[in-house]
């Protein structure tokens, strides 16, 4: 096991909570940061303001952020645009569909909205510009996660602080502009916060959520109808905390992240009993993955099977812990193995974001980062040395 050290680091001015590359202009990523004001300063600002009658009165505790354009040249993490929020950031995802749409960004918010940017380039500048501002809940709930649907341009699942997980589908011109009209679906509900969801099955039909109830749930959706869902299952022996991360590698087999140290794989087919394949403990909780690298190419729509010595190698963050390479390979005999294969732990608090340059090459670079000391990293690994 390898104990990487950075190349380069820099110090935020706010504590970041998520990064993305973006998918179709690899040397650009953004970084959404969080900042939850001093209670002692939102109650002076209260007792100050004429809208409010009474001392005794809740004050909701404020929430902003930002998010911060980098472009990643060589060895040299280079400032493009800073975009100061009045909502704190809890994820950013880059559109995987660009067609006719350009560069867009979609970012959950602490306020109850999900709000679209688009990256625009020129010759001479490059920024990040405001498309729309969609309310989905709320203002008094949080957008915990989103996920764009993998082959519908008008579909963003979110996930929410009050345990729902819905849908925003545009329903005017198929565009997330600025006079975009949206729909609101929700496909089922967790207990508590529901942390994180992904779409899975064939045609990406089913939903895949996790929450603080440590429950799994899937539904299917009937996303042309919009008819609502069916709840096809719900799971809460998996896990021994919340679900955090879902990552799915076929139809039926998805990896999770848990508050409680492990990541599993999990098979999870139709009309089956879900059971874990493989676990480790990587020692922090994991809060997010993401696949570096696999040995072969993966099938959403195929059967929940691996063929014999496929690798997949993954990044996690793992809060506490800080930052992990992971493989995850099948033997001849059927049996998965997940295996830590690298360690970055510079950071010295909560490792929320991380994620890699895309890039066709074994040699990956990887930015990370870390909340309350609000360190960002670069830092490389080689993945052909693992697969």
């Amino acid at each position: 096991m390898a104990a990487i050290t950075s190349i380069r680091s820099l110090t935020l001015d706010l504590p970041p909570s998520c990064i993305a590359f973006c998918p179709t202009l690899p040397q650009y990523f953004v970084v959404g940061t969080y900042f939850l004001h001093p209670e002692e300063e939102q109650q002076s600002a209260a007792a100050q303001d004429d809208e409010v009658t009474s001392a005794d009165e809740d004050v909701q505790q404020k929430r902003s952020g930002s998010l911060i354009l980098f472009r990643l040249e060589g060895d040299e993490i280079i400032h493009v645009v800073t975009k100061t929020t009045d909502f704190a950031v809890l994820e950013a995802q880059w559109t995987p569909h660009n067609e006719g749409l350009g560069y867009l960004l979609a970012v959950a918010t602490s306020t109850g909205q999900l709000v679209l940017y688009r990256l625009e380039t020129t010759s001479d500048s490059v920024d990040l510009i405001p498309l729309s501002l969609n309310v989905v809940a709320d203002p008094s709930v949080l957008v915990l996660s989103l996920a764009w649907h993998p082959k519908r341009a008008d579909i963003i699942g979110i996930t929410l602080s009050n345990g729902d997980v819905s849908l925003c589908t545009v329903t005017a011109a198929k565009s997330w502009s600025e006079d975009a009209s949206i729909s609101v679906m929700r496909v089922h509900h967790h207990e508590l916060e529901a942390w994180t969801l992904a779409f899975t099955g064939p045609g990406s039909t089913s939903i895949l959520s996790g929450g603080d109830d440590v429950a799994l749930q899937h539904s299917l959706v009937n996303f042309d109808e919009h008819e609502g869902s069916i709840v096809q299952w719900r799971d809460r022996k998996l896990h021994q905390a919340g679900v955090t991360a879902i990552l799915p590698l076929t139809s039926d087999l998805v990896v999770t992240g848990s508050y409680d140290d492990h990541i599993r794989l999990i098979a999870c087919s139709a009309g089956a009993r879900r059971y874990v394949l493989a676990e480790l403990n990587l020692g922090g909780g994991v809060w997010r993955l993401r696949i570096l690298a696999a040995s072969e190419s993966l099938n959403m729509e195929g059967v929940g099977t691996l063929s014999a010595s496929k690798r997949i190698v993954m990044l996690a963050s793992c809060m506490h812990a800080g930052a992990r390479v992971v493989r995850l390979h099948r033997d001849e005999d059927g049996s998965y193995k997940f295996e830590v294969v690298a360690v970055f732990e510079e950071h010295q608090s909560m490792n929320y974001g991380s994620d890699a340059r895309p890039s066709s090459s074994n040699k990956k670079s990887i930015i990370s980062t870390s909340f309350y000391d609000r360190l960002l990293c670069l830092w490389r690994f080689d993945v052909g040395s693992v697969t």
